[in-house]
């Protein structure tokens, strides 16, 4: 019977027999450079050592360094370089635009009726042109974002619905009715809502961008992690194309609500839809994440961060106050999932060797 002894730490360990040596490697415990001597022999890393070469697994397929921030042509690099450009200038000029269609409306050169006419009542409303379009740049950013980090991708949901909520406020500083007592309006209240809500938003999509984590490596093999990456790019690319359907979709909609006498804008408009397509993929990705690791504590946190997308989903459906609570208690599961899962997972583990 062998007797072998480890050194950790200038400090010697033991005597274990090979099968827990074997065990313990094998747990991530030791190290295939940790060293060992056997009935008294000179001391060699546990890879080098006759009795443990065999437990070793083999060396793993090749994986690029760029291999995780590689995303496609729809995806690259240079086609976000110049979508973004062009949201930009977009921004811009819709900006613009919308101020000079204001101009003529207060003046009467033009007459815009229906519920189009919302859109026109304070020079407050042309903030909400630039914003839905970098909120639609926003949405091709988020889908980027899927097959390198679904964490990443998560902190990309709150941080558009951050977005939205502030569109909607600019939009409601047009609609409040002031009074002379103490009583708010029915759009003060909602503002008020709307303000809080964009806080606890803006919180959380912080939080995610500052924590930025990742556990899928630490949860799958090498073989596993580009399977389950290669997934995911199919399945960002499948959203790109919807994307474009959706948002050509919605636009041409309210246009015609536009000549039709209605045509007022909300936050329904497309990300709706988008949203509800979005959940799908998610669920999609975390059942695949099911197929390649068995992680409790990635399975559990992505289970809740489809939750809260979920419930994001259900408050871009919900009218006035109710859709700002539910914006709420989805930021605040957000970030209590974030805690909970950052002060209880490490990816490397501190080993107490004197409990061995």
């Amino acid at each position: 019977m062998e007797n072998i002894f480890v050194l950790v730490n200038q400090k010697i360990f033991g005597p274990y027999t090979t099968d827990r040596v074997k065990s313990y490697l094998s747990n991530g415990v030791f190290y295939p450079n940790t060293l060992c001597s056997c009935n008294g022999e000179k001391w060699k890393s546990i890879d080098q050592h006759p009795l443990f070469v065999e437990s070793l697994p083999p060396p793993p397929n090749n994986l690029s360094a760029n291999f995780l921030e590689y995303r496609g042509f729809f995806l690259s690099e240079k086609t976000n370089s110049r979508l973004r450009n062009f949201s930009i200038y977009a921004s811009v000029l819709g900006f613009i635009i919308h101020l000079i269609l204001w101009f003529c409306q207060i003046n009467e050169w033009i007459i815009v009726s229906g519920e189009a006419k919302n859109l026109l009542k304070s020079p407050f409303s042309a903030l909400y042109t630039p914003f839905s379009i970098l909120l639609a740049y926003e949405a091709y950013q988020l889908i980027r974002e899927i097959p390198t980090s679904f964490s990443n991708s998560v902190g990309k949901q709150f941080e558009i619905i951050t977005l939205l909520v502030v569109r909607d406020i600019f939009k409601g500083l047009s609609q409040i009715e002031f009074t002379g007592d103490w009583s708010l309006s029915g759009h003060l209240k909602i503002l008020l809502f709307e303000c809080i809500a964009f806080v606890v938003l803006f919180y959380t999509s912080m939080s995610y961008r500052k924590f930025n984590l990742s556990l899928m490596i630490t949860a799958m093999d090498v073989g596993s992690l580009k399977s389950y990456v290669k997934s995911k790019r199919k399945i960002a690319v499948i959203l790109v194309l919807t994307y474009m359907f959706i948002a050509v979709f919605a636009f041409t909609e309210w246009l015609i609500g536009v000549f039709n006498g209605l045509g007022d804008a909300n936050r329904k408009i497309f990300f709706l839809d988008f949203f509800t397509v979005l959940i799908f993929a998610d669920i999609l990705i975390l059942l695949i994440f099911y197929k390649y690791s068995d992680d409790f504590y990635a399975l559990a946190r992505n289970t809740g961060f489809v939750l809260a997308t979920v419930i994001l989903r259900v408050a871009i459906g919900a009218p006035g106050i109710s859709g700002m609570v539910l914006f709420i208690i989805s930021g605040m599961l957000g970030v209590i999932i974030l805690r909970i899962t950052t002060h209880f997972y490490t990816t490397n583990r501190k080993i107490n060797f004197t409990k061995l």
